[in-house]
């Protein structure tokens, strides 16, 4: 636990908030709320000072839709490169393959627990992923360890 809370903090750069247990969790995010509430009131409310650091609705939907996509495949590819000896090319082929972790989970129930089939399957079907990578592709989806 205290090492998820130091890489969280330290490597990824968020502020973890620790709480004593539900109670005290509860009484935190009551808190963080009023302040936001009382924030926006203050400074975005009609009587509020005209400049603006919000924007309106239709600003941002206008600048999402600038946006490049992000599709499902492509978060996909980003989780699977996270797997160890995955590459981006190995994520890429696979995801080209199965382009949702629902559609590979779906072709690994297909091989009806036949665990060496599973394990190799995307090995076979694409020269970019080595057997490392096919192996630990299908622990990560059937969460082993």
């Amino acid at each position: 636990w205290m090492i998820i809370c130091f890489t969280t903090e330290v490597l990824e750069g968020f502020d973890v908030q620790r709480t004593n247990g539900y109670a005290d969790t509860e009484k935190k995010y009551g808190h963080l709320t009023r302040s936001i509430i009382d924030y926006y009131r203050t400074n975005f409310s009609a009587g509020a000072d005209t400049s603006r650091l919000c924007l309106t609705y239709d600003e941002f939907v206008k600048r999402c839709s600038d946006l490049e996509k992000v599709t499902v495949s492509d978060i996909f590819a980003l989780q699977l490169m996270q797997v160890p000896q995955v590459t981006e090319e190995a994520a890429l082929a696979v995801t080209s393959l199965y382009p949702t972790l629902l559609s590979l989970a779906k072709a690994y129930a297909m091989l009806d627990g036949d665990r060496r089939a599973q394990e190799e399957m995307l090995k076979n079907k694409s020269d970019m992923v080595n057997a490392g990578a096919s192996k630990n592709i299908f622990k990560l989806i059937w969460a082993e360890g």
